[in-house]
């Protein structure tokens, strides 16, 4: 069985281990994460959540998983998928609203904290924690670098790679420019890339190529990483409404003795469940 949801666009299924036969019960290999996500084949989406692991996380109210790109590669974080990962918790009836309205999920060796709203359409926040920003290298190819300007990099618990370009933003923008700084030699576990435009003090419009799923509607990790790379260049102050072509995103930064830390609020939808024909 599997269970699929979108926050603003950018969609996830959910394969919970307690639903699953054989076949997908103890985990999912590379080939069978690329065969989910197909649109052509599979059910199709942006990645896969599978969760809640049963020895992830052993504190009453934790809940471990494992996130996986269309590629068939496994992702650090994902603040939308770990959303609609938490709004899955809340649908399955692993967490209760509105008596319970805190958990704490586990991926890529963070603990992060999600706080629900009132209801389960409410928005979810996530906490993804502790962010790092630095400048692009110069080693990027000159022409590259002529079209988009110097980048900043960010680190949210995965890669990102962010361009303030003087041209419109568009999506044609990030379909020809997002594959080539991913696989840049210059990033040797590939990137996310995110090409950005301010729009004011609190508001930031992005185009979004992600590592090992492509163009997306929507990225709660790149929404962080472009909100906090536009508070570090002095043209943005926290909170950052950051405008996608799914939808909006709202972003918190701040910044003590360890560094800056980002969290994200916004909605989940359901979109979706069925069985697959082989598998479970």
């Amino acid at each position: 069985m599997f269970h699929k949801y979108h926050a603003l666009g950018n969609d996830y299924l959910i394969l919970d281990p307690a639903q699953q036969l054989a076949a997908l019960a103890h985990g999912l290999t590379s080939a069978q994460a690329s065969a989910l996500c197909d649109r052509q084949r599979g059910v199709g989406s942006d990645g896969i959540v599978y969760g809640p692991l049963a020895d992830g996380a052993a504190q009453t109210g934790h809940f471990a998983c494992v996130i996986w790109n269309p590629d068939g590669s496994q992702a650090e974080v994902s603040g939308n998928g770990l959303r609609i990962f938490a709004r899955y918790l809340v649908d399955a009836g692993y967490v209760t609203l509105p008596r319970e309205q805190a958990c704490v999920l586990h991926s890529g060796g963070r603990a992060i904290p999600i706080t629900y709203g009132s209801s389960p359409d409410a928005p979810i926040r996530v906490e993804l924690g502790r962010a790092s920003t630095a400048p692009g290298p110069q080693t990027l190819p000159a022409h590259l670098l002529a079209a988009l300007g110097l980048p900043t990099l960010v680190d949210v618990g995965n890669p990102h790679c962010v361009f303030f370009p003087v041209a419109d933003i568009a999506e044609s923008l990030a379909r020809r420019w997002g594959p080539l700084v991913e696989r840049n030699p210059a990033f040797p576990r590939r990137t996310n890339v995110q090409f950005a435009r301010v729009i004011d003090a609190h508001a930031i419009a992005i185009e979004i190529w992600e590592r090992g799923a492509g163009y997306t509607q929507a990225s709660g990790s790149s929404s962080c990483a472009a909100a906090l790379a536009a508070i570090q260049r002095g043209e943005c102050t926290s909170p950052v409404s950051v405008h996608m072509a799914g939808g909006v995103l709202t972003v918190d930064a701040s910044s003590n003795d360890d560094g800056w830390r980002v969290a994200l609020t916004g909605p989940v939808t359901p979109v979706f469940w069925g069985r697959l024909a082989t598998g479970d």
